[in-house]
């Protein structure tokens, strides 16, 4: 929806609806939550992020041209980005000894006609998976967890592949499908700490239990030394996709993996069912570093024996990343070797503190709910500090068609829109968006009232004065250098113009708008008037791109140059 943005001309002063109803209207409030340069600290359950350890772990193969595992490998062949930042590795461990695995099967109606070659193909995946190698017995956890309308776990990381297979002959087609469900149970509860009591029996659930997920075995908590902790994660999941019974969403399921470290397989096989989604399948399985199969009744043994092979050719590495400033932020992981004719395969990103925010807006751990949410995980000093400072060193190369561009702002403030396209959305991660210059003629210009803008005009306090602007620096700058300068940069997290106000009994909607505002001067004296910048992002937390988008916004409008500071680097 797009409406009638009005920006009025108060004692020369520019005030974009969609920009100003946040000052205007939550400015008072605003006043006692945050300070220059950051947000404020009402109190909220959801947790800060304070630790200065972090250990990111990754699981990954390695495979060569022929599609066959890559054995051998060691610290020195493998080279990790994070976020673009060259990470050393900390810890180092080659084809996995010690894994759990989870056997999710789907046994809905409509895979009845495939159980029997499921059943065989399960019987020799647990003798391969199993075999000692030249490792020591027992270190490898098998799990079966068979689902329709609600999974079961048959056996619960046993060791002993004979106790495996006497599940795996109790497998039974059960009613409709609740695949998203059960995939959230099985990540959420058969990777945890094994229950010491029974732990080869079914486990049900507790009398009260309120989770929406249709799973007979609970959440445990976790206990030292449980079996299975310290193990890497694999979930081998075998469905036709068919979806018609969850309360989750496919999006829940990136949420459930995070900090986890399960890779999926998946096994996709087309039963002809009208509720399938491989789609969906495939990019959860993809994000977790796994592999995707497509499945016939002829081909399951064959498939679940190279998987099994498979994950016993993983490795395991960890890194530090104790320095990253913003944890609300998704970083993007890439792994790369000197291998010849290698490949690796891995999950490409981490979250360092759930919730955090991808680029594309989403979130991964769960969007915030309420306003006092919102300002839980934006009140980091730490990220305040280091995007206001990225922002006071921006310095701005300046043009004589600059300079003819400022003389019209008082008359004619610039707006800069962000446009994706012309739904005004982004369809994909590698889509780039174009920048828009409008004139703000008559104080009205039409805008959406979710776009990414930065407005743009002149101080009223110096706009009516032709004298130099002077600053106190006992050291000025020569006046033959062109450069704008940051002043007052003020960051910080807003309520989006138009979200409903707190109500008794119950939270707002957590609409949100993160903001830079600041000035630009010309140390010279060349443009006598200061220049005062607004830019807001709608449903985006505090981070490095809301810089980003300032300058590129600068550079649009103002037709200027960034000189370094503010440019490259980025918030890490």
């Amino acid at each position: 929806m797009r409406q009638r943005i009005r920006v009025a001309m108060w004692s020369g002063a520019w005030r974009l609806g969609v920009l100003a109803a946040a000052l205007a209207c939550a400015g008072a409030r605003l006043s006692a939550q945050t300070t220059r340069g950051g947000a404020g600290s009402e109190p909220s359950k959801m947790p800060v992020f304070k630790s200065d350890v972090r250990e990111v772990s990754i699981v990954f193969r390695v495979i060569d041209r022929g599609n066959q595992p890559v054995s051998g490998l060691t610290p020195a062949d493998i080279q990790i980005e994070d976020q673009g930042i060259s990470r050393k590795i900390t810890s180092f461990q080659a084809n996995i000894a010690h894994a759990q695995v989870v056997i999710l099967a789907d046994v809905s109606g409509s895979m009845s006609t495939v159980l029997e070659p499921l059943q065989g193909a399960l019987y020799a995946f647990a003798d391969i998976v199993s075999k000692d190698f030249d490792r020591e017995p027992g270190d490898i956890l098998l799990s079966l967890v068979p689902f329709g309308d609600t999974a079961t776990m048959l056996i619960d990381r046993t060791s002993n592949p004979m106790e495996f297979k006497q599940a795996v002959m109790r497998l039974r087609p059960s009613g409709s499908t609740a695949l998203v469900d059960s995939v959230m149970a099985a990540l959420l509860n058969a990777f945890g700490p094994k229950d010491s009591t029974n732990p080869s029996k079914r486990v049900d659930a507790p009398d009260q239990d309120d989770s929406p997920v249709p799973s007979r075995y609970s959440r445990r908590r976790p206990s030292a030394g449980s079996p299975g902790t310290d193990r890497s994660k694999f979930l081998v999941l075998f469905t036709d996709a068919g979806e018609n019974a969850s309360a989750h969403k496919w999006s829940d399921i990136a949420s459930a993996m995070l900090g986890r470290d399960i890779v999926i397989y998946s096994l996709e096989f087309d039963s002809g069912s009208p509720d399938s989604d491989f789609s969906a399948l495939s990019k959860v399985t993809q994000q977790s570093g796994g592999k995707v199969y497509r499945a016939r009744a002829d081909n399951l043994e064959r498939l679940y024996a190279e998987i099994a092979k498979e994950i016993r050719s993983y490795y395991q590495l960890t890194f530090s990343a104790a320095d990253v400033e913003n944890p609300r932020i998704w970083r993007n992981v890439r792994l790369s070797t000197n291998h010849p004719g290698a490949t690796i395969f891995a999950r490409t990103g981490y979250c360092p503190e759930a919730p955090c925010q991808k680029a594309d807006g989403s979130f991964i751990g769960g969007r915030p709910k309420t306003w006092n949410e919102v300002l839980a995980i934006s009140r980091d000093p730490g990220v305040i500090f280091s995007v206001r400072q990225r922002l006071q060193d921006l310095k701005l190369e300046y043009t004589a068609e600059t300079e003819r561009i400022v003389r019209n702002l008082p008359t004619d403030p610039l707006l800069i829109e962000k446009v994706w396209n012309s739904d005004g959305k982004r369809s994909s991660e590698s889509d780039r968006p174009n920048l828009l210059a409008h004139r703000v003629e008559n104080g009205n210009r039409l805008v959406g009232m979710d776009a990414e803008v930065c407005g743009i005009t002149v101080d009223p306090e110096t706009s009516s004065s032709s004298q130099p602007y002077v600053t106190s620096n006992p050291f000025p700058a020569s006046s033959n250098e062109r450069v704008l300068t940051v002043l007052d940069p003020e960051i910080r997290i807003a309520r989006r113009p138009g979200s409903a106000q707190e109500r008794s009994g119950g939270a707002e909607q957590a609409y949100f708008q993160s903001q830079a505002i600041f000035y630009l001067r010309d140390r010279s004296g060349r443009i006598p008037s200061r220049i005062r910048v607004q830019c807001n992002r709608p449903h985006f937390l505090i981070g490095d791109d809301l810089i980003q988008f300032a300058v590129q916004s600068l550079e649009r409008g103002l037709k200027v140059r960034s000189l370094g500071a503010g440019q490259g680097s980025r918030v890490h």
